[in-house]
């Protein structure tokens, strides 16, 4: 989600101790700094984009990221305020928790269980940015009187807002199901909110021989922008690819991603799309690995909107496997 969401959320967190809203008020300030300090990692892509990709959402967007991230939060208001550390612990912590559910409930996920578990909590309700959740969460700046009670409301409206959009996208799954007339063994669909317009979801669906993918706008014309690709047969230098460290990342990055294969005079290309971002020309992210005749990995690119940035330097194989990077 983006930083002002998170931010209104983090406040009607603290208004939940029912003191008045101010800015000189630590217990509003540490929900409100709670709820937007897992995005300091923003700071990655001062290394550039392709580490910022890979660090994004990780170590401060997992629970123990957020124990650290309250700690210190909870320490810098001590210092300031003196008070019970203990509360501002309690409300940098609630905030913090805010952001980590809000951004699991898209499709780009955390790592939540860092570093216990690798895999991205997605749960593929909610868009980047939701300009209705931010509606619900603005009658909290003007709640002079009882602002416990408004902060109560709109997160209880919040939760009736999520159960709608689940059962939305039930309605989604069952009507392509039916669509596509697949035995549901047979097939495995993703539905996960479009990028743009607020009731319209994308949605993949993997079959034995292709994969497609589109886009649903409710509650206009229907399914729009369908196409397909061919699934690739896992030959050797697939299965190659996909145990190189840039294959790992990229799997790890996304659940949903098309293999495309093929040779080039001597050299093998391997490339991975990332299928749940894609704008009107191009899919956002992708990975182009470059094999030698001996199926070593001689150089890897990763896209990003256009734009093409070697991974070699970003990503160290162990001594065992220094060959498969060389180049």
């Amino acid at each position: 989600m983006d930083p002002f969401t998170h931010g209104i959320v983090g406040l009607a967190i603290g208004a939940l101790s029912n003191e008045p809203l101010s800015p000189y008020n630590p217990v509003y300030g540490a929900a409100l700094l709670g709820a937007v300090a897992p995005d300091l990692d923003v700071v990655a892509m001062l290394k550039g984009d392709l580490y910022f990709i890979r660090n994004h959402r990780g170590a401060t967007h997992s629970l123990a990221g957020f124990i650290v991230l309250s700690a210190v939060i909870a320490g810098l208001f001590f210092l300031d305020y003196r008070g019970n550390p203990l509360e501002y612990f309690f409300w940098a912590a609630a905030g913090a928790i805010s952001h980590g559910i809000l951004d699991s409930l898209n499709s780009y996920g955390t790592l939540l269980f860092w570093p216990f578990s690798s895999k991205r909590c997605a749960g593929n309700l909610l868009m980047f940015f939701d300009p209705f959740l931010v509606f619900l969460f603005l009658p909290v700046f003007f709640s002079s009187w009882a602002p416990h009670k408004v902060a109560c409301l709109s997160l209880g409206l919040t939760g009736l807002y999520l159960l709608l959009r689940l059962i939305i996208r039930m309605k989604v799954e069952h009507f392509l199901r039916n669509k596509f007339s697949a035995p549901k063994s047979r097939i495995k669909l993703s539905v996960l909110p479009a990028l743009r317009g607020i009731a319209n979801w994308d949605f993949v669906i993997e079959a034995p021989k292709e994969m497609l993918f589109g886009t649903l706008n409710l509650p206009g014309p229907g399914i729009c922008r369908k196409q397909s690709l061919p699934k690739s047969e896992h030959t050797p230098v697939v299965l190659k690819a996909l145990q190189t460290i840039p294959g790992k990342f990229f799997r790890q990055f996304t659940s949903l991603y098309h293999i495309n294969s093929w040779q080039d005079k001597n050299k093998h290309i391997v490339k991975f799309i990332d299928l749940r971002f894609k704008d009107k020309s191009d899919f956002f992210y992708k990975l182009t690995l470059v094999f030698n005749e001996q199926l070593h990995l001689e150089k890897a690119y990763f896209h990003r909107l256009g734009e093409t940035v070697p991974v070699n330097r970003h990503f160290q194989e162990d001594k065992s496997n220094t060959q498969t990077m060389a180049g």
